[in-house]
């Protein structure tokens, strides 16, 4: 990785994590100028770093306003629930249609094995729910699929009412999951994409409930500061 792309790397995901733990509150601006004080590096892998987190979803920029952090509102979180259900409901039955390919079954079975340990765990668990439902596209085989998928849920485990939502819920989570898992693996695909379509329904009705809980206060930008995986590169 040359130098420069280093230091967008890095802005990418100082920014990103401070979105993802509600250290930048939905709606708040990203001035360039004060992430690059925050941040201590130069107004250029700021401005491509907000470029990029713009594509992903967790960026919004409007006319006469500038960069902020993209908000969600609970009309925008039920709708893209709803299209979930659809896409991951047929992504669930295609799994379950391909399961005897390759290693697929002792993947799963795997992954699934890991659950009940990191309940305890909210960080833990949120990232094996991740790794579940990506391996459940990967299974289903269409790269299409897979990325229409993504482009829906990627914004919205990446906030912070996500990770308040998971305590309450994660027991739960992983209730369906087995379920699911045992459909895919049965090969039923009708079955599994019932269980999918009504997994996607409780999670985005916890997450409503979990938005509407969740403080709106803004902060200043640099109080507190994120606080990165490493120190940022020096800029040539």
């Amino acid at each position: 990785m040359s130098e420069p792309e280093s230091v967008v790397e890095y802005a990418i995901d100082a920014l990103r994590d401070a979105i993802r733990e509600g250290r930048l509150a939905q709606g708040q601006r990203l001035v360039v100028a004060d992430v690059t004080r925050m941040l201590g590096v130069s107004n250029g892998p700021v401005r491509e770093a907000i470029r990029r987190l713009t594509g992903e979803g967790l960026v919004e920029i409007t006319p006469h306003r500038g960069a902020s952090v993209r908000t969600f509102t609970p009309a925008d979180v039920a709708e893209i629930f709803q299209l979930r259900e659809v896409l991951e409901g047929l992504a669930a039955r295609l799994a379950a249609e391909r399961i005897g390919h390759r290693d697929y079954a002792d993947r799963l079975s795997a992954l699934q094995s890991q659950a009940e340990a990191l309940l305890a765990d909210g960080r833990g668990y949120i990232e094996h729910n991740q790794a579940f439902h990506e391996l459940i596209y990967e299974i289903a085989g269409s790269a299409r699929l897979r990325e229409q998928a993504r482009q829906l849920t990627l914004p919205i485990y990446r906030l912070r009412f996500h990770r308040l939502m998971e305590p309450a819920s994660a027991h739960t989570s992983a209730t369906e999951h087995a379920r699911l898992a045992r459909a895919i693996l049965d090969g039923d695909g009708p079955l599994a994409e019932r269980l999918m379509q009504h997994h996607i329904c409780s999670s985005g009705e916890a997450m409503l409930a979990a938005l509407e809980a969740a403080p709106r206060a803004r902060r200043p930008l640099a109080d507190p500061a994120p606080r990165p995986r490493k120190k940022a590169p020096a800029t040539a």
